[in-house]
């Protein structure tokens, strides 16, 4: 059979996966409704198991792409490029209340799945491997929907799931033949919302707290780790019933981490943490910086990506602020001032840290000029997990003047002159405390010791930091962040608004101040990080709500 025209029959028979689609979010476990990065609080009883909520979750764009590709376990056909996904301050994409549905996200899974169902259908190999019977065996609509539904729904089907689509294959091969039953089922699968989205219903188990199943826990596991499906290894512990025990847990989530699939997902998630993607949208003028292009403002993205993957696995957070192991491009070497070196190389001194790298530099920045203000925001929110306020209605927001006229003045002189007022310093003396560390570098990164032929001067203060100091220069101010605990409690804060799809809450003080004080413990190693929240008993378990 040749691949069907459009897939009207799965909109005729299965309209209702549509309607769910659409109409699934919020939370399980929870009112819906935003919550406050700073109401998780103080641990108060820490010997009370306390838990958050559990929102509902929809696949992001990224996870529902690498989820097609590793159920059908080959490239994907051509399909439509979901919206991309809504991301809040100081969030992430998977955060779960932003994750809504419209009406182009439909019409795009129901395009993906029809093609994808094609795939399935036509090509020999992949049929092969998806279809598990022949179509001449009685039994093989029954056989084929729970092998290929386990898969893709991430759990066995029920006995009422199995019937209804073994029904629903044996219609269409009645109506068309084999191959479009195979297509249209899978078709209708790839738009159920138990594909689409990580629901967890799992069972009660005091009333106040719900156990998650092991199919459950290994989606869990497998979104965090690898922003993807399970393999066939945690499939297994799940079917054995292995993952309501931490140790197994802990023994999986060691496995997943020295898979490739987590080197693409932590730095996934790093771009995300720290903005390494900015800088893509940063125009610099060609008059000043000649080399600038989208190719190198990509390039800096991939280098500060493979940087902090590397400090992950090999490293620790200290090394993230200290270390000068690069990744130099083509792209990048005039910009560094260094050889090529894309498998590695040991950059300058002055490039010791993420923060002295061009994503950061050049993303933080104007086309003419470093932002000092930009630079120091950037520290406060997302390496100490801080607010920063608004400015004054009517402060001017552009780059300031430094015209001939005005005399000698460096980028810094006139940041200081146009924020010298006692209302802009009560934010600025702690913005540019931080901004002010970067002068050494220009608007595309690139590192210099004088500006507008005055010597730079970037010295400062660092406050609010748990180790506050005076500095001087990038080096000396990221040395800080390596060591302060307010940039290390930052970190695993970060990192479990990320597995858990939202802010911190009341019900998580006392599990992210443990996480906190492991963190510390173990020296700031960022992988025992994950599998130390991965092994609590939090990790297995949802809050109840009261329709259960």
């Amino acid at each position: 059979m040749g691949r069907l025209a459009a897939p009207t029959t799965v909109r005729r028979v299965f309209p209702t996966f549509v309607l769910l689609a659409l109409g699934c979010s919020g939370e399980i476990g929870a009112p819906t409704g935003s919550t406050d990065p700073s109401a998780a609080g103080v641990c108060r009883n820490p010997d009370v198991l306390q838990l958050g909520s559990a929102p509902v979750r929809r696949l992001t764009a990224n996870e529902y792409r690498n989820t097609l590709e590793d159920l059908l376990g080959r490239p994907l056909p051509e399909i439509p490029e979901l919206p991309p996904d809504a991301v809040t301050a100081g969030s992430f994409e998977n955060e779960a209340l932003a994750l809504a549905a419209s009406d182009v996200h439909v019409a795009r899974w129901e395009q993906s799945a029809f093609a994808v169902g094609g795939q399935v259908a036509d090509d020999p190999e992949t049929r092969a491997r998806l279809v598990p019977c022949d179509e001449t065996d009685a039994g093989c609509a029954e056989e084929f929907v729970a092998s290929f539904g386990r898969r893709a729904l991430r759990r066995p089907l029920t006995a009422e799931e199995t019937t209804r689509y073994a029904a629903f294959f044996e219609e269409q091969r009645a109506a068309i033949d084999f191959a479009g039953a195979v297509q249209l089922t899978v078709t209708a699968m790839l738009q159920s919302p138990q594909f689409l989205y990580r629901l967890e219903i799992g069972g009660d188990l005091d009333g106040e707290h719900v156990a998650l199943s092991d199919h459950e826990v290994a989606s869990r596991l497998s979104y965090l780790l690898w922003q993807s499906m399970p393999d066939d290894e945690l499939f297994a512990a799940a079917d054995a019933g292995e993952l309501q025990d931490l140790g197994n847990v802990a023994a999986q989530t060691r496995r997943m981490l020295e898979h490739p699939r987590a080197r693409a997902a932590i730095g996934e998630y790093f771009r995300q943490w720290l903005h390494l993607d900015r800088v893509a949208g940063e125009h610099k003028l060609p008059e000043l910086v000649p080399e600038w292009s989208p190719a190198v403002a990509a390039a800096a993205t991939l280098e500060s990506q493979q940087f902090a993957e590397h400090v992950f696995f090999e490293g620790n957070l200290r090394d993230l602020f200290t270390s000068r192991h690069g990744f130099v491009s083509e792209e990048l070497a005039p910009l560094y001032g260094v050889a090529a070196a894309p498998e590695g190389t040991e950059l300058p001194a002055e490039r010791a840290g993420i923060l002295s790298r061009i994503a950061f530099l050049g993303g933080e920045a104007h086309e003419a000029n470093g932002s000092p203000p930009l630079r120091g925001v950037y520290v406060i929110r997302r390496l100490l997990c801080q607010a920063t306020g608004s400015p004054p209605a009517n402060a001017d927001t552009s780059p300031p003047d430094r015209s001939e006229d005005m005399g000698p003045m460096t980028n810094r002189m006139a940041f200081e002159e146009r924020t010298a007022s006692a209302e802009c310093q009560q934010c600025h003396t702690r913005i540019d405390g931080f901004g002010f560390g970067f002068e050494a570098f220009d608007m595309a990164g690139r590192f210099r010791t004088s500006d507008n032929g005055l010597p730079v001067d970037a010295s400062g203060f660092a406050i609010g930091i748990g180790n506050d100091a005076a500095y001087e220069g990038a080096d000396e101010l990221q040395a800080l962040f390596a060591e302060s605990p307010t940039v290390q409690d930052c970190a695993v804060e970060t990192f479990f608004t990320y597995a858990q799809g939202r802010a911190p809450e009341a019900g998580d003080s006392c599990q992210l101040e443990a996480l906190q004080t492991a963190f510390r413990a173990a020296d700031g190693d960022l992988d025992e990080m994950v599998v130390q929240l991965v092994t609590r008993p939090e990790f297995l378990l949802r809050p109840a709500v009261e329709s259960e």
